[in-house]
């Protein structure tokens, strides 16, 4: 106050001469509440690949041992919201899942080859598979989360397969053909050693187009893909060493038997006898086998178009956002109130366990602009779905008078909004994009099944521009400049300096000079500011500038360089169709120059479809150039690919009986079956093979060989089948995300199993058969 400012008539003028000083707070520009009580709230981030459960583990430690003993009396420190609670109940429910799908993996390998010794030589195959991936997942840097979890539980049906076929063969030779333990396990391993290799690099190479995927999808199952590569490979290499070992050591075929295996026996050999004599119909039959399949693959595209579309399943990851907006103009304590009233909305649902609103006024927002993190009790414990409480709060929060406000999910690819449907209208005029953004709006909210259409765009703001009169005010000496710090020294204020209220503290406060906030209420208090010419003569500012009450933009949003009005909605359609409706509207309203651009979760999911279609692509040429190599073939690779579209057919279908959706991970499950259904089909043709080489014609082959190799198909089957049942079946954390991959999958090899046995020996009967009638009709020439 004593601060000497200036010298009139030769007496000294101090601060407190001309102005009042305070020791005060800052201006108030924000605020936060946190269940009911206004709080400050600090977020934490973690940087890119960090470990997010080893990063809150550390910062609940640090807070327990190191902040909360020096808080002040009357200070609580609460965590309103943690990322890790999700991702720990997730990998709880899938290792839960692993130990469930590894007892009945080893239920199904004991059913069939009835022996305790033949289950536990092939069940060693998984802790030894699974620590060879677990290794890969260490020294690649990946961590044990959903992704990597998911492709464990799946190498646990996978894994196993090659030992089974191993197994099954070295004990048919046993049994059948050589009493000696080491000659049966060398003959009967290497008998299947080449289908074994092939049906190996077959699930590779599906793989190869998944790790290489670019954009947010490729980087998101790289580590599934690099997992099952690892875990399959350890597989082979297992099957071919330790399996024949453990064989001719300790494999025994058993004279006396209890009931239950022969009755287990009785049951398998009925099924072999009525698996031969429909194997012998469809021989007889083959063409009309073969044009009813095809029928069949021809009519399943109805399913493809009626099963719904989206990016990513919304999953109950138990906590969710609420968006709030008030009119313009709305100050601070009106909008705490709108708050209240919002929270006391949440207070009734018990499930519902704590609130944290931010963003009052912060975070580049208006001050009627407000965004909260709600948390509610762990998925088990709840009646409602998160789905069916959004619905339910959706409705009781649109009644909330005098503001909007809706709950929506909480972002999985970033940024502030976790609407599935996100989407600009661009221009290079922004009241022009204004314009056609509320058309394009008007006509959306019309269009049922899109949901609300949050336009994040209000060119309505009341506002004060000032147009200085240049020529005049530069006669006077003013610039634009002048004019405009003038401006906001006395209504906003300016920091001048720092000082040291304690010197050697480190406190360092902001010294700020402004206007007596009650000397400017009105447009007309502004020609009050006086500015001081060359002359030193004081100049009010209407002088050289005039005040003018116009309506602007709240805020100016760009993308792309160009103005752009932003659309959120969470729509009740699938998302294909709500993107669909959306270009629709588009294209009737915007005008030459504009143009329309999805982003999130809705732009990932048209660059996820093309993605996904240059993974099938690629993985099916793979998948040939591996067969035609090992088959030293370039028919039989046909044959075998057959079953791929049956394949395709049963995943469609069980996602379209089971309500899920064709997404990401459903997807990558379809793209999965490409690999897992051909290993059945090599496992057809190589004894087929084998038959025909012993000089037996193509349908004697054929009869003689597929119903031994039933079994061996059914078990690889039924493994990879009973692996995945428990996350298909599964109700807990992760479930919306593990459901659709594990039910593709599932379903896929239910009707490939099936139409393997039946479909693939037509197939090979009428290609091969033809092929052999151009080389008799040649033969002579």
């Amino acid at each position: 106050e004593q601060l000497v400012v200036a010298y009139r008539d030769n007496a000294p003028l101090q601060l407190r001469d001309i102005a009042q000083v305070v020791d005060g707070l800052e201006d108030r520009r924000g605020a936060a509440k946190f269940n009911g009580q206004e709080a400050v709230g600090l977020g934490i981030v973690k940087v890119s690949n960090a470990n997010t459960v080893a990063i809150v583990d550390e910062v609940r430690h640090r807070i327990e041992t190191e902040i909360e003993p020096q808080l002040p009396p009357g200070l609580q420190l609460s965590i309103s919201s943690d990322d890790s609670l999700f991702v720990r109940e997730m990998v709880a429910a899938l290792e839960e899942h692993l130990i469930l799908g590894t007892l009945l993996t080893a239920l199904v390998v004991w059913a069939f080859l009835k022996s305790i010794r033949s289950t536990l030589i092939i069940a060693t195959a998984i802790p030894i598979s699974l620590l060879g991936a677990v290794a890969l997942i260490y020294f690649m840097g990946y961590t044990l989360n959903s992704m990597t979890l998911l492709a464990l539980l799946l190498l646990i049906g996978i894994v196993v397969d090659d030992a089974i076929v191993v197994l099954e063969n070295i004990f048919r030779h046993r049994e059948e053909l050589d009493p000696d333990p080491r000659s049966a396990a060398i003959n009967g391993t290497s008998e299947v050693v080449f289908a074994v290799l092939a049906a190996t690099l077959s699930l590779v190479s599906i793989f190869v187009p998944v790790i290489f995927m670019g954009g947010i999808i490729g980087r998101f199952f790289e580590s599934f893909a690099v997992v099952v590569v690892a875990g399959v490979l350890v597989s082979w290499f297992v099957s071919m060493t330790l399996t024949p070992m453990l064989c001719s050591r300790f494999l025994q075929v058993e004279e006396h038997h209890g009931g239950l295996y022969y009755w287990l026996e009785r049951m398998f050999r009925a099924l072999e006898r009525w698996y031969g004599g429909l194997l012998g119909r469809a021989l007889h039959y083959r063409w009309t086998v073969v044009i009813v399949t095809w029928l069949i693959v021809l009519g399943s595209a109805w399913f493809f178009k009626e099963v719904g579309k989206e990016f990513s399943p919304e999953q109950d990851e138990s906590r969710f956002m609420v968006m709030m907006r008030a009119p313009l103009g709305t100050g601070i304590d009106a909008m705490l109130s709108k708050v209240t009233q919002v929270e006391e909305v949440l207070a009734g649902y018990d499930d519902i366990v704590t609130s944290f609103f931010v963003g009052i006024g912060t975070s580049g927002r208006q001050l009627n602009e407000a965004w909260g993190f709600a948390r509610m009790t762990p998925k088990e414990e709840r009646d409602l779905s998160q789905q069916e409480l959004l619905g339910r709060l959706s409705a009781e929060l649109a009644a909330v008078p005098g503001i909007r406000a809706f709950p929506i999910p909480v972002p999985s690819l970033g940024g502030t909004r976790g609407e599935p449907l996100q989407f600009v209208v661009r221009g290079p005029n922004l009241e022009e994009v204004g314009r056609v953004a509320q058309e394009l709006q008007r006509r959306l909210l019309a269009e049922p099944g899109l949901g609300y259409m949050d336009l994040d765009l209000n060119l309505e703001l009341p506002q004060y521009q000032l147009v200085i009169d240049r020529i005049r005010a530069a006669d006077l000496g003013f610039s634009a400049r002048d004019v405009a710090t003038a401006v906001n020294v006395m209504i906003g204020g300016v920091d001048a300096a720092k000082y040291n209220d304690d010197p050697g503290d480190g406190e360092r406060y902001d010294l700020r000079i402004k206007g007596e906030d009650a000397a400017f209420t009105t447009a007309e208090d502004l020609s009050k500011i006086y500015l001081r010419s060359r002359g030193g003569q004081m100049i009010r500012i209407d002088t050289v500038a005039s005040i003018r009450q116009t309506l602007g933009p709240a805020s100016i949003s760009r993308y792309d360089l160009r103005y752009a009005a932003p659309f959120y909605s969470k729509p009740e359609l699938p998302l294909a169709e709500a993107i669909a409706k959306v270009q629709e509207h588009a294209d009737a309203v915007l005008p030459a120059g504009y143009s329309l651009k999805f982003k999130g979760q809705s732009e990932e999911f048209s660059k996820t479809a093309s993605n996904m279609l240059f993974a099938f692509a690629l993985a099916t040429v793979l998948l040939y150039m591996v067969l035609a190599s090992q088959f030293n073939s370039f028919l039989q690779p046909f044959i075998i690919m057959t079953a791929q579209p049956l394949a395709m057919v049963g995943g469609v279908v069980a996602l379209w009986l089971t309500g899920h959706t064709l997404n990401t991970y459903s997807m990558i499950g379809l793209v999965l079956l490409i690999g897992l259904v051909a290993k059945n089909a090599i496992l057809l043709v190589d004894i087929t093979n084998q038959r025909r080489e012993r000089g037996l014609s193509i349908d004697e082959a054929l009869r003689e060989a597929c119903p031994i190799r039933l079994r061996p198909v059914l078990m690889t089957s039924f493994t990879v089948i009973l692996a995945m049942l428990p996350a298909a079946l599964g109700a807990g954390p992760g479930a919306e995300t593990n459901g659709p991959l594990s039910v593709a999958v599932i379903g896929g090899m239910v009707s490939s199993t099936f139409l393997t046995l039946v479909v693939i020996p037509p197939v090979y009967s009428i290609l091969e058969g033809a092929l052999q009638w151009l080389h008799d009709r040649r033969a002579p020439e």
